[in-house]
């Protein structure tokens, strides 16, 4: 509301930074988080530059601001190129970056904090970067979560491991049985069976190899019959009565260390610890043996990591094979085979049976292979009894979670409301000696907006004038509690209930709400129930009636961009909901528009509205005796005071304006100018509905709302109105001249119906100009008139001889068409039943400005 030098809060911080994520090319960006939030989200696939527009990730330039520039992702592709951004900032030798994934970004990165919010890029890569060829990129990648995860094969993880030059064992492709890698490949993308792991060079190849064998449950093993590398799954894939049997009479020689694995205080449970690639947190699963729970009367656990596991149902799977594994009481053997058992290989599986060691009939499965000596031809293989096969399920399955992440998007605001400020919002804002200098013919937009999810926490406001920029406010705005009326307000009520309720928990007693454009006190409310009850007609308002579903708003914590707007100025709005993730984007706001009308300069209405000492009577007749309490905007302040309370004031210099009017036409019966009291009288031999309305005006300039009452006139009793044969209009003044004219006259009855049509050669003047004589002005033609002659003074009369005393309700008068000096300003209408008088006055008008050519207006006796 003031003007004064620009001080600084604060800094934008600007950025040019070059980044390295990993080696390149990769397959997909997909996602950039900063400091726990999105700053980007979408696919990314090439070496290409990408606009993040997000200034308010962190809060807006009041708070840490937020990411907004050019993010130049460079896949390292053998041509890539470095930007010119970013060869301006390091010299002309700055190298291509081929190879490894880098990324520019040059832009906003923070505001009033110099400390850089933390970049993690969520990354894919399952066929970009091999060294060569891709092998097999038909099953390459495995589909995860509905698609959202796109994890790689583990054959191919652990191919790509051995053979690649730059980073891998280097090992040539020809060593590798293509048909075993096959398999496993197939059998891994039938299972879902994908990982998403990252190595960073820390370790060695074997041992990074060895863990992706760990997860999937495989044996790598180099063939003695080809001599290639192959990969074979311990699964489940067999079936027992067809797989080759030895014992004694078939090539068993003999049984070794025989070993069984303990009967209790083996491991129960199983935790399996996983990361979850898409929110990068680590998670677990959990899998126990009940069976093996209950025998050892006692839980336990151990816990193992498992990272490359990428979803909580492929964790549980795991976890169910390897609590599976360790709470069973296995069998070991080192087996000694004659020469048939020469096919056997690490994986293999075979039954073995021996009537002297009481075995029957068991599935092993082949570990170390040892093939014997010229001397001694005899087979050893360490074996273990085979239970290592992937479930296809878990034991028990996962539970469905209750509850799910919210959705933090920012959605627009459907429930809003644009309005002006009113004098009490100021003052209760402002210490009193900035509300003197506040210029009364200023008005300051507010808005009213409630939640549109739950998710959202406050809001930020947009404005601008016309076609200019749009201007952020200071501060954030509240959202407000809102509902709809459950039933019909009438004028008087003042309980009320609300439906689709939004905040209703945090509506309290003594608030200020409005309604349509009725502004009411809460005086009492219940949360559960919906139902409260309120003061009418408060501040700058008046009571008035409500449909069901009318909108209410609570007005605390309604948003101002604090900009002193002119009268008649149009203001443009957009409403901007803030999540923790994330502020609405403004093109997707829709716009309001408020025309000021300098609200809070204005006087209050007047309260306590009467007519003959009631409020909002049903009929009244004869005279009306108008009363009402008068209103001080300056003395109320911040205080809210209803309609119903007494006399405050008045304000200094504060006259009223009282109205009679007809409800039909809404022609105006009677009026009373210049009132300083709270008193006047009304009157009007009308029969019907009609509206009295009381109006405040301080230097010209009335108050936002009118004191209304509606009820129905009874018009004057038995006389049933003006019965006088002769009417006179004596006009008094003009708009400058002083000849006047009328174009038309007419004088209706209890009927509205015009008694003047055929009386053209009743009618007298006191003068007339030419042919204009005052038989003109009842011939019904627009093109006729009556002119007082050139030269004449005021005052000036036209008559009529009406021939009868049939009653008259009211008149007619259309202005002439042309030269509004002659337009008549003021006049008496009078009544006598001889043409010579004596008269009486009937109606008496002043000030009549404003009258378009040939328009009609109707005054009532």
């Amino acid at each position: 509301m003031g003007s004064g030098k620009k001080v600084t809060i604060g800094f934008k911080y600007l950025m040019g930074i070059h980044m390295g994520v990993s080696r390149g090319p990769v397959n997909e960006l997909v996602q950039i988080d900063a400091g726990g939030k999105t700053a980007f989200s979408g696919s990314v696939t090439a070496s290409v530059p990408v606009v993040i527009a997000q200034p308010k990730l962190f809060g807006g330039d009041k708070k840490e601001g937020g990411i907004d520039g050019t993010l130049h992702v460079m896949m390292g592709e053998p041509t890539q190129t470095p930007p010119a951004e970013l060869v301006s900032m390091l010299g002309e030798d700055v190298p291509g970056f081929r190879g490894v994934l880098t990324m520019f970004f040059d832009g906003l990165v923070s505001s009033m904090t110099p400390y850089i919010k933390p970049w993690k890029m969520r990354l894919r890569r399952s066929t970009a970067g091999w060294d060569g060829e891709v092998w097999y990129p038909e099953k390459a990648m495995i589909p995860l979560a509905g698609g959202n995860i796109h994890a790689m094969n583990a054959a191919h993880i652990v191919y790509e491991s051995l053979t690649n030059r730059d980073w891998g064992a280097g090992i040539d492709r020809s060593r590798f049985s293509d048909s075993a890698f096959r398999a496993v490949a197939d059998a891994l993308y039938a299972e879902g069976f994908g990982l998403c792991l990252r190595w960073n060079r820390q370790d060695t190849v074997a041992n990074f190899v060895q863990l992706v064998i760990d997860h999937i449950g495989a044996s790598l093993y180099q063939s003695r019959f080809d001599g290639l590398f192959h990969l074979k799954l311990i699964r489940d894939d067999y079936v027992a009565a067809e797989l080759p049997l030895f014992d004694e009479d078939t090539g068993l020689l003999g049984l070794d260390e025989d070993e069984n694995g303990a009967a209790s205080g083996a491991v129960n449970e199983v935790i399996v610890k996983w990361k979850d690639p898409i929110k990068d947190e680590d998670r677990q699963t959990r899998e126990r043996n009940l069976a093996a729970i209950v025998s050892d009367g006692q839980v336990i656990s151990t816990s193992l990591e498992f990272k490359g596991l990428p979803t909580a149902e492929l964790a549980g799977r795991v976890a169910a094979r390897e609590v599976r594994l360790r709470s069973s009481q296995i069998k070991r053997f080192k087996v000694r085979l004659d020469r048939r058992g020469y096919r056997i290989e690490p994986g293999d599986v075979f039954r073995i049976r021996s009537t002297a060691r009481g075995i029957g009939d068991l599935v092993v499965r082949a570990g170390r292979c040892e093939d014997g000596t010229l001397t001694d031809a005899a087979i050893t293989i360490t074996v273990v009894q085979d239970i290592f096969g992937l479930p296809s399920a878990q034991m028990s399955s996962n539970q469905p979670a209750i509850w799910a992440a919210p959705d933090r998007s920012a959605v627009p605001v459907t429930v809003r409301r644009v309005m002006e400020r009113t004098w009490r919002d100021i003052a209760a804002t402002t210490d009193p000696a900035n509300l003197n200098l506040v210029d009364s013919t200023a008005g300051y937009v507010s808005v009213l907006a409630a939640k549109p999810t739950s998710m959202s926490i406050d809001f930020g406001l947009q404005t601008r004038v016309g076609s200019g920029d749009w201007i952020d406010t200071d501060a954030a705005g509240d959202f407000v509690p809102s509902g709809v009326l459950s039933a019909p307000l009438s004028v008087v009520d003042t309980a009320f209930s609300l439906s689709s309720v939004i905040d209703g928990d945090q509506i309290e007693a003594g608030a200020i709400a409005v309604v349509d454009d009725e502004i009411v006190r809460v005086d009492s409310w219940d949360a559960a129930t919906m139902t409260g009850t309120i003061g009418r007609g408060c501040l700058d308002t008046v009571p008035a009636s409500h449909s069901a579903g009318a909108r209410m708003f609570v007005m605390e914590g309604a948003a101002t961009d604090g900009l002193a707007y002119g009268p008649g100025t149009t203001v443009e709005v957009r409403v901007l909901p803030n999540t923790s993730q994330e502020q609405l984007d403004p093109v997707d706001a829709s716009v309001d528009s408020i025309v000021v009308s300098q609200r809070q300069g204005r006087p209050y209405p007047p309260g306590r509205l009467r007519i003959n000492g009631i409020a909002y009577p049903d009929t009244a007749s004869g005279v009306f005796a108008v009363t009402w309490a008068h209103r001080d905007r300056l003395l109320q302040a911040d205080q809210v005071i209803d309609a119903g309370v007494g006399d405050i004031g008045p304000e200094p210099g504060v006259t009223y304006v009282a109205q009679l009017r007809r409800v039909d036409t809404g022609a105006l019966i009677d009026e009373v100018t210049g009132i300083s009291s709270n008193a006047c009288e009304l009157s009007s031999i009308y029969a019907g509905d009609v509206t009295v309305s009381v109006q405040s005006f301080r230097g010209g300039v009335g108050s936002l709302f009118s004191a209304v009452a509606a009820f129905e006139s009874l018009g004057s009793g038995g006389a049933g109105g003006v019965t006088y044969r002769f009417i006179r209009i004596l006009i008094t003044a003009t708009g400058g001249s002083s000849f006047p004219s009328i174009g038309e006259i007419e004088l209706r009855n209890g009927s509205g119906v015009d008694v003047t049509t055929g009386l053209s050669a009743s009618c007298s003047a006191s003068s007339q100009d030419g042919s204009d004589g005052a038989g003109r002005a009842v011939e019904d033609s627009d093109g006729s008139e009556w002119v007082a002659n050139t030269g004449s003074s005021l005052p000036q009369w036209w008559l009529i001889d009406r021939g009868t005393t049939e009653p008259l309700v009211s008149y007619r008068l259309q202005c002439q068409r042309v030269l509004s000096d002659r337009q008549p300003t003021g006049w008496v209408v009078q009544g006598s039943a001889s043409d010579s008088g004596p008269w009486t006055d009937l109606d008496t008008r002043s000030g009549v400005v404003g009258w378009p050519a040939l328009e009609w207006r109707e005054f009532f006796f």
